[in-house]
């Protein structure tokens, strides 16, 4: 799932020009992290089955691995930006590494699935700290007009981590065991706690004027909240990426899988198209936005149409879709995250640097929070149909991923209420 527009705490200004290996060595250190921290994120993308095997569960106490992951994710942008601009970003990406650490362990002895489910939450804590992190450090040691492709590259970066969790986590899982593979995987998160406790660094800046004190916090939440601009943006977040991540955090693989008819390994390629196609659609999309800001919202819209319309194309083709059909469905998902960027460039448009970060934080949770309804609808439908997560039909499937239409409208209803409330305040 893409993190654009993660709450990075206040805005500092720079003080002086940076020259040298040393802020490239910054920016891989954050890159790889992250990259880690997406590992980690979708850990259970390839092995969903095995998930509901070994704590017996059902379709909806799957899902709730991950919508529980999510929620706790979207929560913690605003504190991570509080805690970011109190402590800097090197002991708090050392944190969320130490705290999905623990949240691999506890996944690999966990007796049941309440007490995995309470893992992943950590876990979801944990993965919050990361991406904000990494650019606060971004700004902080990279020139203004370099930041912005950074992020994208970064985050790009960030997303090959879904590839190596299908391909790679569930090849362990499968062959060292559960407890082995989740146990190595706190491992990788250690040593990049260790890494970035001894090597991550913050410039000295100047604090710009804007930076609110903590007493100011909830008054600049009411004024972010009052911006319809921030309230738009919201919605472009909320509808855009969600069936992206619905696919990649959980319910892809049992859909290309028991539905399509495909093997651990096909599915590990249309993952890969998916993600690549992130990669394309990330500057074609900051291009369009930052050349036509007039027309940021329909470019939005479009992609949903995009995803709705191939989404409808799969669903309604007798029997399993052809393959080129679903590399298309693959294509359309990937616009979504890109798209979802489109966001933050509304909200930056509409609200001053001095309360930038708390509506950023509030945007920012529009996309967790439709992904985490949408995963949790899709597992739903299926239990309502009596499914058998060992033995998903085609049928169930497209059942539960047609009620991604609801959620779709909800947001494009949003996108249009407040719009127009945006247009008569103009």
């Amino acid at each position: 799932m893409t993190d654009f527009g993660a709450s990075t705490g206040s805005i500092p200004v720079m003080s002086a020009r940076v020259r040298g290996a040393f802020p490239w060595v910054i920016w891989a250190l954050g890159s790889l992290t992250y990259l880690v921290a997406i590992i980690g994120r979708s850990s259970l993308a390839g092995v969903g089955t095995d998930v509901a095997v070994r704590f017996d569960a059902d379709s909806s106490t799957l899902a709730l691995f991950a919508t529980l992951q999510l929620a706790v994710y979207g929560a913690m942008q605003i504190p991570a930006g509080l805690l970011l601009d109190r402590f800097g970003s090197r002991v708090v990406v050392t944190a969320g590494m130490l705290v999905m650490a623990g949240g691999s362990v506890w996944l690999a002895f966990a007796p049941d699935a309440a007490s995995a489910i309470l893992a992943r939450v950590l876990t979801g804590a944990g993965d919050a700290m990361v991406f904000p992190s990494v650019l606060r450090l971004l700004t902080l040691w990279f020139p203004v007009r370099r930041v912005p492709l950074l992020q994208q590259i970064t985050a790009q970066i960030g997303q090959l981590g879904q590839i190596l969790s299908v391909a790679v986590l569930a090849a362990g899982v499968h062959g060292i065991s559960w407890p082995a593979a989740f146990c190595a995987l706190g491992a990788v998160f250690v040593v990049f706690a260790v890494v970035n406790a001894l090597v991550t660094r913050e410039r000295v800046v100047v604090r710009s004027a804007s930076a609110a004190p903590a007493a100011r916090q909830s008054a600049l939440l009411g004024e972010a909240l009052r911006e319809p601009g921030t309230r738009l943006a919201f919605w472009v977040h909320f509808v855009t990426p969600f069936a992206g991540t619905t696919f990649a955090l959980l319910w892809g693989v049992p859909f290309l899988t028991h539905g399509e008819g495909m093997s651990s390994d096909e599915a590990s390629v249309m993952f890969t198209v998916f993600v690549l196609g992130g990669v394309v659609f990330a500057p074609l999309m900051g291009v369009l936005s930052g050349s036509y800001p007039q027309r940021r919202v329909t470019v939005a819209v479009g992609s949903v149409i995009a995803q709705a319309v191939v989404l409808g194309a799969v669903l309604l083709t007798p029997g399993p879709a052809p393959l080129w059909l679903l590399i298309v469905w693959m294509v359309s998902l990937s616009s979504g995250g890109a798209a979802s960027m489109i966001a933050f460039d509304i909200t930056r448009r509409h609200n001053p640097v001095r309360r930038l970060s708390t509506a950023t934080g509030i945007v920012n949770m529009g996309g967790f929070i439709a992904a985490l309804i949408a995963v949790y609808l899709v597992g739903l439908v299926l239990d309502l149909q009596g499914a058998v997560p060992a033995a998903y039909r085609l049928d169930e499937l497209r059942w539960a991923f047609a009620s991604l239409y609801l959620l779709w409208a909800v947001g494009l209803i949003g996108i249009g209420v407040e719009s127009w409330r945006l247009r008569r305040a103009a």
